[in-house]
C-alpha cells in the first residue's frame, strides 16, 4: 500500500509540474549506481557498460536515478532466473540515452505502446509485484527532461527501454 501511494504522488507531483532540480551530472556515473543496486538480488546477471568516458548532460539527478531504477526493476521482474540485463549508456553530439536491455519474457507487439499507460499490465501473468505504475512515472520524468522513453520487444527474447535526452536542457528547465 505504501508503494503505491508513493507511486500516486510522485504521479500527481509530475502532472502539477512539479519543478526539477537540474544540474550537469555524468548519465554514466547515475547508470552505474542504479546497475550496482539492482544486481545485489543476484538471481538474474546485471551488467554496467559504461560509454568511453564521462557522458555529461544536464538534468535531475534523482529523477533520472529513480527511472534508471524502475527500468531495472521491471527488468528483473520479467526475466527468468540465470537471464541477464545490460545497462548502457550512449551519446551523440546533441543527446544522451541510457539503454535498459533484458532477455525476459518480452511483450507482445500490439501491447507495447500501452505499456507506458497508468495501471496497465500486459497480461495477467504480469501481475508479479507492483501496481502498474511504476512505467508511466518513468515515462513523465523523460518528459519533464524533454526527452523520451521508448520500448522495444519481442516475446520470448525480451525488451530494451531507451531513455533519450538532450544533452543540454531548454529554458523550461531552468537552463538555457
Amino acid at each position: 500500500m505504501r508503494g503505491l501511494v508513493e507511486s500516486l504522488l510522485t504521479l500527481t507531483r509530475a502532472d502539477e509540474d512539479a519543478p526539477i532540480e537540474v544540474g550537469r551530472h555524468d548519465l554514466g556515473a547515475v547508470a552505474a549506481e542504479a546497475a550496482e543496486t539492482a544486481a545485489a538480488g543476484g538471481r538474474v546477471s546485471v551488467q554496467f557498460v559504461p560509454g568511453e568516458h564521462e557522458v555529461m548532460a544536464t538534468f535531475d539527478r534523482e529523477r533520472i536515478l529513480q527511472l534508471a531504477t524502475i527500468l531495472l526493476d521491471n527488468a528483473r521482474k520479467y526475466t527468468p532466473e540465470g537471464g541477464s540485463i545490460t545497462l548502457r549508456v550512449m551519446e551523440d553530439d546533441d543527446s544522451v540515452a541510457l539503454e535498459v536491455s533484458d532477455t525476459g519474457t518480452g511483450i507482445p507487439e500490439d501491447q507495447l505502446p500501452l505499456v507506458f499507460e497508468r495501471f496497465y499490465r500486459a497480461d495477467a501473468a504480469r501481475t508479479a509485484e507492483g501496481v502498474g505504475l511504476g512505467l508511466s512515472i518513468a515515462r513523465q520524468i523523460a518528459v519533464a527532461h524533454g526527452g523520451t522513453l521508448e520500448a522495444r520487444s519481442k516475446v520470448g527474447e525480451g525488451s530494451t527501454f531507451t531513455l533519450q535526452l538532450p544533452r543540454q536542457k531548454s529554458g523550461a528547465l531552468g537552463q538555457d
